[in-house]
């Protein structure tokens, strides 16, 4: 802000004003690399004072950063909300106008393609390559998919493709394998012995060999168009009647599954299990190595069963011991007798030759 000299009018005061924030521009115009930069490096110089600046200026003014914040974020909602709606009218708007000039649009894109590629041949090509390669980075899932359905509902182009192929290149595709096996033998070998393991545990598991059947579409139709004949079919009153009066067979004749058939669908069943586990759990190695370790260490620990056992006979011996001290019988300890010179000799009452008493 410019101060007015003494003398100097209101106008020429603007005037210089207006000529002071000029300069001013023209300056941040110039050097604007220069300013930024020494902005920058003041920021990094005082990051500290910056963090307690705003730190205090937040807590002080509270409120009033989250109302401003609050509105901004409103604002903001609001605007992408308009510019989505008007993406949507503007791809629905060319899609009608699309619809309704097809034709047009078509005539008017051949000509714009005969055009470029008669100014710049190897520009056009270029600029069609890099087009085709960005829709083939962006659809390349989906057109996969749209060719492998159209392979499943018929594989007959496609095969009849391949034989023509092998037929015109036939040594060169034998030269090819050739070539492969002998870089990839260990590896084609090892393949093989793989193969031939997994078919022998299908083997002795008893199940049957392999095979990967694909069904034709044909099949598929004929076997749709069979389930939908039977499951819609809609019975006669007659048929209904007959189903009725048909006997139910009697429980004593309805025959048991054979034990044998419930073994093998339980064994079938619990294989099936731990190949899903083991093809889908990657931790199932390790936690089955824990399961092992426990049952390692409950094995050289006895049982809760076993535990409780041995108190229940250190209690009931504890029992025994002091019914049997308060109930068994004992002899007082016989005295020494005053005359005896030996503790060993016999008392001198058991002595029958005594000249003492009655008998004397």
């Amino acid at each position: 802000m410019s101060l007015r000299r003494e003398g100097e009018s209101e106008e020429q005061s603007a005037i210089g004003a207006e000529r002071d924030r000029e300069t001013r521009r023209a300056y941040r115009e110039r050097n604007a690399e220069r300013i930024s930069e020494g902005k920058r490096v003041w920021r990094q110089r005082n990051q500290e004072h910056i963090r307690a600046y705003r730190a205090a200026y937040n807590a002080e003014h509270g409120e009033e950063v989250a109302t401003q914040k609050r509105a901004y974020m409103k604002a903001y909602t609001a605007r992408k909300r308009a510019e989505q709606r008007r993406r949507q009218a503007k791809r629905a708007s060319s899609k009608k106008y699309y619809e309704a000039h097809r034709a047009e649009h078509h005539e008017y894109t051949r000509q714009w393609q005969a055009r470029k590629r008669a100014e710049d041949p190897d520009g056009y090509r270029a600029m069609r390559a890099k087009a085709q390669r960005r829709w083939w980075e962006t659809h390349k899932d989906e057109y996969n998919a749209k060719l492998r359905a159209q392979h499943r509902e018929n594989p007959e182009p496609k095969r009849a493709a391949a034989r023509a192929y092998y037929a015109a290149h036939a040594d060169e595709l034998k030269a090819k394998k050739r070539a492969y096996y002998a870089e990839n033998r260990e590896k084609v070998l090892a393949g093989n012995r793989a193969w031939k393991e997994r078919e022998k545990r299908r083997r002795d598991a008893g199940l049957p060999p392999r095979g990967i059947r694909s069904t034709s579409a044909a099949e598929r139709r004929a076997n749709t168009a069979t389930a939908d004949a039977f499951f819609a079919r809609e019975r006669t009153p007659e048929e209904i009647a007959a189903i009725r009066r048909k006997p139910a067979s009697p429980v004593e004749l309805l025959q048991p599954t054979p034990p044998e058939l419930l073994a093998a669908f339980e064994r079938d069943s619990q294989r099936a299990r731990i190949e899903h586990t083991l093809a889908t759990d990657g931790s199932y190695a390790s936690r089955s190595q824990i399961a092992v370790a426990r049952r390692w260490l409950a094995a050289q620990q006895p049982t809760r069963r076993e535990q409780r056992q041995a108190i229940e006979d250190a209690r009931m011996d504890a029992i025994g011991k002091q019914v049997n001290d308060r109930l068994r019988h004992r002899e007082p300890p016989r005295r020494r007798h005053h005359l005896d010179p030996d503790p060993a000799a016999p008392h001198p009452m058991l002595n029958p030759n005594t000249t003492m008493g009655m008998s004397r």
